[in-house]
Parts: C-alpha cells; sequence; structure tokens
C-alpha cells in the first residue's frame, strides 16, 4: 500500500476511480488527474525528499572526503609553523571545493534513493495511477534541481574559492617564511634586501608584472624594477620588458630593458606552492585570466578548461537528477537502497572518469576547450534519450 502523501478530502468517485485495485486512498491521498493543488502537494513531497537524500549524500562525502584529506595532509604538520590545528583548519576550507566537484555525483544518488524509496513503497505506482506522467515526475524532480543549483553557484563561486585560498594562504605562510602575503593582487616576497611582488604568474611558470622594491642599508628605497614578464631558463629567471628606476637623493634614473637575469630566491617549486590554481578561481576570474593571457600571447588552456568545467557542472547536475527518474522507474521494486548507491556510485564514477579523460585528450590534441563542457553533456545526454526510448516513458 502506498504511503500517504496529501491530503484534500479525495473521497468521491473521481479519486476512487484512480485508485489501483485493492488500494485505499484514504484520508490523506494521492490526488486524481486535474486536482492542481495536490499536484502541488505531489511536487513539494518530491521536491523535499530529493533535496534531503542530496543533502544527506552530500554530507557524507564531506566527512569521507575531510578523513581522507587529512591523512594525507597530516604528514606534512611539522614543516615550519605548520601544526596540526593549522592541518584542520586548511582541510577544512578545501570542504566547498569537494561537495562542488561531487555534486553531480551526489544529485544522482540523492534522487535514485529518494525516487527509489517511493518505488519501494508502491508512491511511485499511486503516482502513475493518479494520472501524474514520467515528464510531470521529471518536471518535480528538475524543480529541485533548480533548487540545488543556487547551492552549487554559491559553492563553486561564492564561498569555496575565497575560503579555499585563505586555507592555502595559511598554509604557504606557516610552512614558509618567505611568502609574507598573497591577495588578489598577487603574492609578496622576502628576498634578501628585497621585497618583491608578483601579479600573476601561470602553471607553466610564467611571471606577469612582476614589481621588485630595493631596499638599502638605511632602510631607504634604492630601487624599483618593474618586468612585464618573465621566465624560467636554464635553472634562472630572465625578466622581461624591464624598466629600472635608481633613487637619488635629489633625482630619479630610469632605464629601459629587453630582457634582465634576476638573482632571487624565488623557485618554480615556491611558485607552485604561491600559485592560485585555476580549480581555486570562481568562473568571473578565470575569465579574467584568459583574457590577460590572450592579450600577453599566452595559451590559457588550463584556465579555458577550468572555467568550462565551471559552467558546465550547474547544467551536469541537472541531467543527472533527470537521469535517475527513468533509472528508477525502469528498474524493480525490489531493488533496495544500497543497490541504488551502488548504481549511482558506478554511474557518477563513470561521469568522472570521462570528463577528466576527456581534459587530458582536450591538452594533448590541442581541441577547442569548450568541448570539456560539452561532450560528458552530449554522451549523457545521448544516454537518457535511449533510456527513454527503450522504455518507452
Amino acid at each position: 500500500m502506498a504511503r500517504h502523501l496529501v491530503g484534500s478530502g479525495l473521497g468521491g468517485p473521481a479519486g476512487r476511480a484512480a485508485a489501483l485495485p485493492g488500494q485505499h486512498w484514504g484520508e490523506h491521498a494521492l490526488a486524481p488527474p486535474g486536482d492542481e493543488v495536490a499536484v502541488k502537494r505531489i511536487d513539494r513531497y518530491i521536491i523535499t525528499s530529493v533535496l534531503r537524500a542530496t543533502l544527506m549524500t552530500l554530507l557524507a562525502i564531506a566527512v569521507i572526503s575531510y578523513v581522507l584529506t587529512f591523512m594525507d595532509e597530516v604528514g606534512d604538520a611539522g614543516k615550519g609553523d605548520y601544526g596540526i590545528a593549522d592541518v584542520m583548519l586548511v582541510v577544512a576550507s578545501m570542504i566547498p571545493r569537494f561537495l562542488y566537484e561531487s555534486f553531480p555525483v551526489a544529485t544522482l544518488i540523492g534522487a535514485l534513493l529518494a525516487m527509489g524509496g517511493m518505488a519501494n513503497t508502491g508512491e511511485l505506482v499511486a503516482m502513475r495511477a493518479a494520472g501524474m506522467s514520467p515528464l510531470q515526475l521529471m518536471s518535480a524532480v528538475f524543480k529541485a534541481g533548480l533548487l540545488l543549483l543556487l547551492l552549487v553557484v554559491l559553492t563553486g563561486d561564492v564561498v569555496g574559492p575565497g575560503l579555499e585560498q585563505w586555507g592555502q594562504q595559511i598554509r604557504m605562510e606557516k610552512m614558509n617564511k618567505q611568502v609574507t602575503f598573497r591577495s588578489r593582487y598577487g603574492f609578496w616576497v622576502k628576498d634578501r634586501d628585497a621585497i618583491v611582488n608578483i601579479r600573476r604568474a601561470t602553471p607553466g611558470g610564467r611571471l606577469q608584472q612582476v614589481h621588485i622594491y630595493e631596499i638599502g642599508p638605511d632602510q631607504r628605497l634604492e630601487r624599483v624594477t618593474y618586468a612585464g614578464g618573465g621566465e624560467y631558463r636554464e635553472g634562472r629567471w630572465v625578466l622581461q620588458e624591464v624598466r629600472q628606476s635608481e633613487l637619488g637623493e635629489n633625482r630619479v634614473h630610469s632605464v629601459s630593458l629587453p630582457e634582465l637575469d634576476w638573482e632571487t630566491v624565488v623557485d618554480p617549486a615556491m611558485l607552485s606552492v604561491a600559485l592560485i590554481k585555476p580549480f581555486l578561481m570562481p568562473a568571473w576570474e578565470l575569465y579574467s585570466h584568459m583574457q590577460a593571457l590572450h592579450r600577453g600571447g599566452q595559451r590559457a588552456t588550463d584556465y579555458a578548461i577550468a572555467f568550462w568545467n565551471k559552467l558546465a557542472t550547474p547544467v551536469t547536475t541537472l541531467a543527472m537528477l533527470l537521469l535517475a527518474v527513468p533509472l528508477v522507474m525502469s528498474g524493480r521494486r525490489s531493488v533496495n537502497a544500497g543497490q541504488r548507491v551502488l548504481i549511482g556510485a558506478l554511474l557518477g564514477a563513470l561521469f568522472y572518469l570521462v570528463s577528466k579523460g576527456f581534459s587530458y585528450v582536450v591538452i594533448v590534441f590541442d581541441l577547442p576547450p569548450v568541448s570539456v563542457a560539452l561532450f560528458p553533456l552530449v554522451v549523457f545526454g545521448l544516454a537518457m534519450w535511449l533510456l527513454l526510448r527503450a522504455r518507452r516513458l
């Protein structure tokens, strides 16, 4: 017997006609077709169930991710001033990113659990008997997905990037005293008698907008060097488009140089620690970084892939949610929650591997980065269409 879902006094002939043989509508029952109030209540019930199951799945993922990441990160405790409390704080700052990356899989598992639970208790059968089509069920799941999209955007572009950048700054400052500060305007390094500000650095080891402030023995600013760019060649840094100003007592002497060798404590290893990784940037910042690299004639593939992945995640989340409906309706009622979680996890793992693998294909074969976002969506859209067609939903 189906669980009682919505109430509206449907004891009339229409309500009884819609019931399954031997099924009692009861005081709180599913509505016959055409009862808009009852349909809205069914929608609310589905939305609440999907949201609850998805949030519980995300909570489980957050706990597992925290424990595994903590076990990996705790090995760095003791380096410099980096202690256990710092490790716990830094790992906590990574949780929003873990959740953001797990949203498509979590929504699929959550929807399978919610809709599968309804199938096991006969609620989906009762809904179908009440006149709800699979498209109406998908519509209710889609509405839950729209609410989840707000959480996706909030996590991926508002809370997550800033929080993890803050955590990584704490980690960097505790482990390496030479890097004193990092912000959206770059990072600052104490280099012997100089203070260095590097506005931008790419994963390939190129620098942009380097400012070097050299301090004399009397703590007075003696020289200011600005370089439009720089790269690491044969174990040394070479600055490009250099403008150097000597500050005297009563005058400033400036000189421009096409290139300048730069002796510094900054090396590629330190740069990789201080560098803000593309996946830690919000979409708008990734776009800005891409444009800056393009203007400088540099490749921006890593940033473009991260940007399109950011845009694809909300759409992929909706696709995963909608995929759960035909999967549940085409399955057997005897399938338990554990089996549904396994199905969701396997499909999610397949999606993750395909997405990551195709990212490398894009880099190796120099394909348009936008294909990273489109390829997984096309694959799952095709799979869903085939499933709907095969089951004639």
